[in-house]
């Protein structure tokens, strides 16, 4: 009934769904070489032969290309990334799309970054490669498109049921504050009363901010260390070059934790529920104290996305 796509185009992750099909990739490409059968992992996306994307390009790209551009219509890497996600999960499909744009950033590219989406089929089919599989046409039609603020996918993920309707009524009166902590920005959007309150807003106070501690930490170590989009799998597993960094990483991000705490309390109001969200929400949730924290995963916002849609065109 609903063929829409859920997108959430972060500047560390691009994560989406369709139908139940998830796309999870780091938001990095790099140019193709060749490569090894064993080396070729199921997951592993190769854009008109010629860009590596995601975890491929991350692991064997010689030059990788990573934007931290804030607008997301002019990010060199965006139309690749883009076109994978979409070209992988509609194919040659008419979709819907909902996804989101941080809080500060909405209204100024709102515009560009719909016309961005909506004129991607104009620009022509093109190739994708998935794992070992043989290369696929594709040229999927996003036919229309709905964006909002980020941070609230996260909290229509925690109000709505599945069917796009409330589920959590009482939640729904109250007033929720949802933290939601990206790469580059984190995003601290009010709702009230079925409105995002005016106080809402994105900070350039994101997990890159700790990643920049962390580098210092561990060339203090280590005495080198790893580029910023190369640390993720580091601080995954807490190890790097055969030390344990667990402790440098939970102190990065506590001093990050306070960071935003500062900006919370700046705010001089109090909420009824803390939503924190967030691939990295988990390191910095027990260094928040505030009542009421509840911790969403990763997905949280792509599902939230999902669930606008389906209760804007239902």
């Amino acid at each position: 009934m609903f063929n829409t796509v859920n997108l959430d185009l972060g500047f560390s992750w691009i994560k989406a769904e369709k139908g139940g099909v998830i796309y999870r990739q780091p938001s990095i490409i790099g140019e193709a070489k060749d490569m090894f059968d064993q080396n070729i992992e199921p997951n592993h996306f190769i854009y008109n032969e010629e860009m590596f994307v995601g975890d491929i390009a991350l692991q064997y790209s010689d030059i990788k290309y990573f934007s931290l551009n804030n607008n997301k219509a002019e990010a060199e890497t965006s139309d690749i990334l883009l076109k994978t996600v979409l070209g992988y999960l509609a194919r040659r499909e008419k979709v819907s799309l909902v996804t989101g744009l941080p809080i500060n950033f909405y209204f100024k590219q709102k515009e560009a970054f719909e016309e961005k989406l909506l004129g991607l089929a104009d620009e022509g089919e093109y190739s994708l490669r998935k794992g070992r599989g043989k290369s696929f046409l594709v040229q999927p039609v996003v036919e229309k498109c709905k964006l909002v603020p980020q941070g609230l996918g996260v909290t229509m993920d925690y109000l709505l049921g599945d069917n796009g309707k409330i589920v959590r009524l009482k939640a729904a009166k109250r007033r929720i504050l949802t933290v939601d902590l990206g790469f580059y920005t984190i995003n601290i959007l009010g709702f009230d009363d079925s409105k995002i309150m005016k106080e809402s807003k994105s900070l350039v106070l994101g997990v890159g901010k700790a990643y920049k501690l962390l580098q210092n930490y561990i060339h203090k170590l280590t005495g080198t260390s790893p580029e910023l989009y190369e640390l993720d799998p580091y601080v995954f597993s807490g190890r790097y070059n055969g030390y344990d960094i667990t402790n440098l990483i939970k102190k990065a991000f506590k001093s990050l934790a306070v960071q935003i705490k500062n900006e919370i309390e700046s705010l001089n109001m109090n909420f009824d529920i803390y939503l924190i969200a967030g691939g990295a929400a988990h390191l910095i949730f027990e260094y928040l104290d505030l009542p009421n924290k509840i911790l969403m995963d990763q997905l949280a916002q792509t599902r939230g996305y999902g669930k606008i849609g389906k209760k804007a065109w239902r």
